[in-house]
């Protein structure tokens, strides 16, 4: 019989659609589940930042808007967020893009 070559193993042509589909689901998260990993480094990220823009040790930062976008190119899900951050009498806000709960970064305006 033919099977069909796939990153990890061999699909069999007709058992492979429905063992392809099973992986698939197990790595699934929902968008809710996606943006709580990711707001805590998000909101470091920004502080962190703005620490060295603002010129200021005492920030606070908090999420303005939040959402799950598809990025390019076979629309892997990564979270967005607007975040204000204040400090010193002065405020700024970021655009911040995370990856997985540990790598996010701060967009160019």
């Amino acid at each position: 019989m033919r099977s069909t070559r796939f990153p990890y193993r061999r699909i069999h042509p007709r058992t492979g659609s429905v063992t392809l589909l099973a992986w698939l689901l197990t790595g699934c998260v929902s968008d809710a589940e996606l943006l709580s990993e990711n707001t805590a480094v998000a909101l470091r990220t920004a502080n962190e930042r703005a620490r060295a823009d603002l010129r200021c040790e005492r920030t606070s930062a908090s999420i303005v808007t939040e959402a799950e976008e598809p990025g390019p190119p076979l629309g892997e899900l990564y979270s967005a967020y607007r975040v204000r951050v204040e400090g010193c009498g002065k405020q700024v806000v970021y655009r911040i893009e995370c990856r997985d709960e540990k790598i996010c970064a701060v967009l160019a305006p």
